[in-house]
């Protein structure tokens, strides 16, 4: 077998450019195949992430806010906007709801937190009844106070999640006048969450936050299993000035928005299978038939069909995993040093694979390139097959 590999790769760089352009064909059909699916998968894992905001069965907002709350559960990134905290009460005395959990959206923090500079997200919540951030708490840390925050990866997260834990470390931060420390560090999430900064609801209400007192922004709910679409009725009936919003509501807004993206990316991957396979045929018909007098000549000494057959689909294979993994890697490369200028310019969540499943999504891709290419060299091989080795002899000179 190893000799015919490397029988076969001599005899693929023997005309470099005829072979150059065969790689560089198959760089470009992997390349585009793991591209569209790495943006699929992108987005939904992003979405599994956002689509239950942390664990909240449904979502209430003020009525007149509901497509910017829809916005807020897909993305993370929150914005202003209040309604009567009395609203919770009412929320209670509902049978089927098991928590209910209130935020308060604040301003935007603009300068350094934990060595990192941005612009994060300041939003209050109620340690006591909160059930959404508990789940991505790093595992230690100091004890959540007044004073304390929460900080999302982003926000300073990643620098201080190694250091958080020990009793030395005092990261402080003024917000609204008043000095916060850093208690704990939110690991990734995927949406907006990661940039920013939790702080308690009561301390909040003791500042000057800009926002309307006995005020809040959203109550997370948590319900029976099942008990969604029940609850969000039972709420919109009760309470006329707020809106509920559930999972599945989030998830048709989401696929709504991604109907165009998906359709052009499998739209994509259809054409590019379609147009390398031809291209893949087209140039391995020209290798095939400059090399007619060759392949006569192996059958003339004894070489039977299937060991010449087996060696031309070896040339292709080689070509199309040479190609393939050039593209591959180009792209991946190119992907994860510019993820950040990625994510920014998109308006939904993206959350990129992990190690693991990019390198089986690119080995993937590859294999599927290396196929094609394999196939498409069968047809003019076995045409060149059928014929009289002497007759391929002469014909070949």
């Amino acid at each position: 077998m190893w000799q015919r590999v490397r029988w076969a790769w001599g005899n693929l760089w023997r005309k470099p450019l005829r072979s150059a352009l065969l790689v560089t064909s198959t760089a470009m059909t992997a390349s585009i195949l793991f591209l569209s699916y790495f943006f699929l998968m992108s987005v939904d894992r992003s979405l599994t992430a956002s689509e239950a905001r942390f664990g909240a069965d449904v979502m209430v907002v003020p009525k007149q806010y509901s497509a910017v709350a829809e916005q807020v559960m897909i993305s993370g990134e929150v914005s202003p906007f209040y309604m009567p905290a009395s609203v919770l009460d009412k929320l209670r005395q509902i049978p089927e709801v098991r928590q209910v959990s209130p935020q308060l959206y604040l301003t935007t923090y603009s300068g350094v937190c934990c060595q990192v500079e941005g612009d994060f997200s300041v939003v209050a919540f109620d340690p006591a009844s909160d059930f959404t951030l508990r789940g991505y708490l790093s595992g230690e840390g100091k004890r959540f106070k007044p004073d304390s925050l929460l900080i999302g990866s982003e926000a300073g997260g990643k620098n201080a999640v190694n250091h958080v834990k020990y009793k030395a470390y005092h990261e402080q931060l003024n917000l609204f006048g008043h000095p916060f420390e850093i208690a704990r560090v939110l690991f990734p999430t995927g949406t907006g969450a990661d940039k920013t900064i939790f702080m308690s609801l009561d301390k909040a209400r003791t500042l000057d936050v800009k926002a309307p007192q006995d005020t809040i922004s959203v109550a997370l709910i948590r319900t029976n299993p099942g008990d969604e679409e029940y609850v969000k009725r039972q709420i919109e009936r009760s309470i006329p000035d707020v809106t509920a919003l559930t999972g599945s509501k989030i998830r048709e807004t989401i696929n709504r928005q991604l109907k165009p993206m998906r359709f052009l990316s499998y739209s994509m991957i259809g054409v590019v299978l379609i147009m390398a396979a031809l291209q893949a045929m087209t140039l391995f018909s020209a290798l095939v038939n400059e090399r007619m007098r060759e392949i006569g000549m192996f059958r003339a000494v004894g070489a039977g069909k299937w060991s010449v057959y087996r060696l031309m689909l070896t040339e292709a294979a080689l070509a199309a995993v040479v190609g393939g993994g050039i593209g591959v890697f180009l792209i991946a490369t190119t992907l994860y040093d510019n993820q950040t200028l990625i994510i920014k310019a998109f308006t939904l969540p993206l959350l990129f694979p992990n190690l693991l499943t990019t390198t089986w999504l690119a080995v993937a891709a590859v294999v599927l390139t290396a196929t094609i290419g394999m196939l498409a060299a069968a047809v003019p091989t076995r045409q060149i097959l059928r014929r009289n080795p002497y007759d391929a002899i002469r014909e070949g000179e």
